[in-house]
């Protein structure tokens, strides 16, 4: 990722933090002949250094996951356009898009067996509170752990942007937070003005 010195997220909590709360992610995997894609929730299992998900097993990247391949997850964070004309001097400006992101690299690890429903499990109590895959009578329980391929991708390094403005005086971040708030872009002008870069 093309990152600017002085938008350069060095902060690896702040990074994590990032992947809890946008944990909808593109994993980009090797792919034949070329790159594949895929969007699905990411879990970050701090305890591992590792994110936990799964695919369709009809999905291509699944042989990605089998073979043990190099991978990406791309988190998107919030983001928004920033206007020439909301700084001081409009003339001295070009329009933007300001931008926070992480890419985790790591290697892909298919999960199997106990390991798989118990990834599988904990990623689903994320974001259910009533339904457990172990409430499914056996026959149906087997039938869709057939169809997925659960996975980890085990982080060997995390690289972050937070495109905020940082090279911009303060009081112009002020402005451009403020006039994003305005927008309803509450959540982008909240790291503007924190400084999560």
């Amino acid at each position: 990722m093309y990152t600017p010195t002085h938008f350069k997220m060095e902060n690896e909590t702040g990074m994590r933090a990032l992947m809890r709360s946008y944990d909808f992610a593109i994993l980009l995997v090797p792919g034949e002949p070329d790159l594949a894609a895929t969007h699905i929730p990411l879990k970050l299992a701090d305890e591992r250094q590792a994110l936990v998900g799964h695919v369709a097993r009809a999905n291509p990247v699944t042989k990605a996951i089998q073979d043990g391949k190099q991978a990406i997850a791309i988190f998107s964070g919030p983001h928004a356009y920033v206007s020439p004309t909301w700084y001081s001097d409009p003339n001295d400006n070009v329009p933007t898009w300001n931008y926070i992101a992480v890419h985790a690299h790591g290697k892909l690890v298919a999960l199997e067996g106990e390991d798989a429903e118990r990834a599988l499990s904990s990623q689903i109590a994320d974001f259910e509170e009533q339904w457990r895959i172990t409430d499914l009578e056996e026959r149906k329980r087997a039938m869709l752990e057939a169809a997925i391929q659960p996975f980890e991708l085990e982080i060997e390094r995390l690289e972050g942007k937070a495109k905020l403005s940082q090279n911009k005086p303060v009081a112009e971040r002020l402005r451009l937070a403020e006039a994003l708030n305005e927008r309803g872009e509450s959540a982008i002008a909240y790291h503007m003005v924190e400084g999560d870069g």
